[in-house]
């Protein structure tokens, strides 16, 4: 381009030249009237033929060809063969683009997921026909409008609105019966990848699975009640020798043990399904607190020192019976994991505008390799000692859930022989004052 307008001014610079060189020598052999006229006759004719040229120029660009592009005279010459090469550059790029691109739309196409851009407003750009059957984006009418608008869902619109991106969520689609996973991902400036896996399958299976598990505890209930039974009457005659009753005391204490696990599958099974439950009732929290308490008192015996911090005005929608399994087994574990005579901490406060119950305690800790997997169904991290204080290897798995199903988190910090701090995390959305 540089080169292109120096030319020119080269040009018109050697053609003004010329001009006053033609009028001295004119004026000198005939008149300056004349020279005038011949000056001003070339000058009009230079002018023409540029106007003519630009006329081309114009034309070519209204419609642009590379067999129709003038050959152009003079410096126009120049100027487009350069048009020339330029243009077959750009259409060179344009054909390797639109290669690119078309492999990028199938590429896309061809993954098992739903794919779906938009800009930093969430106005959708574009989206694979997988997205567009999960969300019911019909592709004429919906780009370039937000996604939150076309597919309405409080959950989508918070997760998109907070930009916390690190964990996925997952919704359920009512119009096509969907249960999807979204997650969503930063790239380009501000633009945003939002994928959408279909979990309906899968949901299936574990239902499946979770009615096996729940249907088989009810039918072991019924005959280890029954063995329980038969088992404190052999417990309670007095015509028994001392080995046959430590043995019938041993079976006791492990169908007492059965039990307490089969209660523990149940109430996981029960959480896990989520038209079981209400989660929407007011919980009064000051009432829950005082049942704690006399359930940690009942089960401690004094044996620790247990504090107490309660904002009682904090309250929150949710299902009492799960919230109170939640909060009780933080407890309990907080008292079988803490030596006798050391300190537990309980706290339920406001923080950033989430609820928060915490459980600190000054007891063993946990190594930092188990803290991803201890809400994990029947992890222990210390097996012998869970067993022998009569844990089932349930209890943070069935707070997890809970958590998960008051869109809330579970949040976990250790350190070894200081003790353990964990905190149940209730979003803005679940408070509720009096």
């Amino acid at each position: 381009m540089a080169k292109t307008l120096q030319d020119i001014r080269w040009s018109t610079f050697w053609f003004l030249l010329l001009e006053i060189f033609i009028y001295f020598i004119i004026s000198s052999i005939f008149s300056q009237k004349l020279a005038v006229v011949i000056v001003l006759a070339t000058l009009i004719i230079f002018i023409l033929i540029h106007i003519y040229w630009i006329y081309k120029l114009s034309n070519w660009v209204e419609s642009p060809s590379l067999k129709n592009l003038p050959n152009g005279t003079g410096i126009w010459q120049n100027i487009f063969a350069k048009l020339y090469r330029t243009y077959r550059q750009q259409k060179k790029s344009q054909t390797q683009l639109t290669t690119t691109l078309d492999q990028f739309i199938q590429a896309a196409e061809a993954i098992n997921d739903g794919i779906v851009g938009v800009n930093e407003d969430n106005e959708i750009l574009w989206s694979n026909k997988k997205a567009q059957k999960m969300l019911n984006i019909n592709p004429k009418k919906d780009y370039n409008q937000p996604i939150n608008y076309i597919f309405r869902n409080s959950d989508l619109s918070n997760y998109l609105i907070k930009e916390n991106y690190e964990n996925s969520i997952n919704i359920h689609n009512t119009n096509n019966k969907l249960d999807i996973e979204i997650k969503a991902t930063f790239f380009s400036e501000n633009h945003k990848l939002i994928t959408c896996r279909d979990l309906t399958s899968l949901k299936k299976i574990q239902n499946l699975r979770k009615d096996f598990v729940s249907n088989f505890s009810h039918e072991l209930k019924t005959p280890l009640t029954v063995i329980s039974g038969f088992l404190e009457t052999l417990e309670d005659r007095k015509k028994i020798d001392v080995q046959s009753k430590k043995i019938i005391s041993l079976m006791s204490e492990q169908a007492h043990r059965m039990k307490k696990l089969i209660d523990d599958l149940l109430l996981l099974s029960n959480v896990e399904s989520d038209y079981l439950q209400n989660r929407s009732e007011k919980i009064i929290m000051r009432d829950i607190f005082k049942k704690i308490k006399n359930e940690v008192s009942f089960i401690d015996q004094q044996q620790h020192k247990i504090s107490y911090s309660l904002n009682n005005e904090i309250n929150i929608y949710g299902s009492s019976t799960e919230i109170y399994s939640a909060f009780i087994n933080l407890l309990t574990n907080a008292i079988r994991y803490t030596d006798k005579k050391g300190e537990i901490t309980v706290s339920w406060n406001k923080i950033n505008n989430d609820a928060i119950f915490q459980v600190a305690d000054t007891g063993i800790g946990i190594p930092e390799k188990h803290l991803k997997r201890i809400t994990e169904r029947f992890y222990r991290v210390d097996e012998d000692r869970s067993r022998e204080s009569g844990g089932t290897g349930l209890g943070l798995s069935i707070v997890k859930n809970i958590m998960h199903q008051h869109q809330g988190e579970i949040r976990v910090a250790s350190e070894i022989n200081s003790g353990s701090s964990f905190k149940l995390i209730f979003p803005s959305e679940r408070i509720y004052t009096k």
